[in-house]
């Protein structure tokens, strides 16, 4: 991700291949912590910084590195990855 993809809030947008790791309290719906590797991003944080939930599609990814179902998740903003 380029800083170009950094919106205002200090938060990197995703992009479609990140592999991102989320804690229970930071995604909506699932029980236990989340690995997903993104399909689609939801919307633009450039477009919207002041989101506090953002859409992402994507593949969750087992402990084990396998792929799991397809997913689509509801994830806090202030729990993506800092721009550097």
């Amino acid at each position: 991700m380029d800083a170009a993809a950094a919106p205002a809030t200090g938060r990197t947008a995703p992009a479609v291949g990140d592999v991102l790791h989320f804690a229970e309290s930071d995604y909506c719906y699932g029980v236990g912590p989340l690995v997903l590797r993104v399909t689609r991003v939801g919307a633009d944080l450039r477009h919207y910084p002041q989101l506090e939930w953002l859409s992402l599609h994507g593949v969750e990814l087992r402990q084990d590195g396998s792929t799991g179902p397809e997913r689509q998740v509801l994830v806090r903003t202030s729990a993506l990855p800092s721009a550097a």
